[in-house]
C-alpha cells in the first residue's frame, strides 16, 4: 500500500492488551494495513465486544490482571471455535507455545517482534479464515 492511497477496512481485529502503550501501537500498526480494530484493555472487556462484535481474530496479550490470555483463548475456543488468536508474551514462551500448538487456531508470538512478522502472520491467519468460510468450515 502506498503512501496517501485509501485504505479499505478488509478484516476486524480485536487487540487485548493491558498495557496502554503496546495495545494503541499494535492498533495503529493494523489499522494502516487496512484492517478494523477494536480494542480491549483486559479480558472481561474482550469477552464483552466479543458478545457484541464479531470480529475475524483475536490479538490477546498472555499475562493480564485477572483473566490471562490463555484463559481467554479457552472461552473463545468453547464459545466461537473456529475464531483464531494469536497470543503474544514478552516471558518465558515455553508454555504458551506448547499450548499455541496443541490448540486450533492459536499462534503464539514472543515479545519483543518485528511489525513485518506480525503482520505476515495475521494475513495468513486471515487468509486461513478466508479458505474455511469458503470450504463452509
Amino acid at each position: 500500500m502506498r503512501h496517501g492511497e485509501p485504505v479499505t477496512v478488509s478484516h476486524a481485529i480485536l487487540v487485548v492488551d493491558d498495557d496502554d502503550p503496546v495495545r494503541v501501537m499494535l492498533a495503529r500498526l493494523l489499522r494502516t494495513q487496512g484492517y478494523g480494530v477494536v480494542q480491549a484493555a483486559n479480558a472481561q472487556e474482550a469477552r464483552a465486544l466479543l458478545e457484541e462484535e464479531r470480529p475475524d481474530l483475536v490479538i490477546s496479550d498472555i499475562v493480564m490482571p485477572g483473566e490471562s490470555g490463555i484463559e481467554l483463548r479457552r472461552a473463545i475456543a468453547t464459545r466461537w471455535p473456529g475464531l483464531p488468536v494469536i497470543l503474544i508474551s514478552g516471558y518465558s514462551a515455553d508454555g504458551p507455545a506448547e499450548f499455541a500448538a496443541r490448540t486450533a487456531n492459536t499462534y503464539f508470538v514472543q515479545k519483543p517482534f518485528a511489525a513485518d512478522y506480525l503482520l505476515a502472520l495475521v494475513e495468513e491467519t486471515l487468509q486461513g479464515v478466508e479458505g474455511q468460510k469458503r470450504a463452509g468450515a
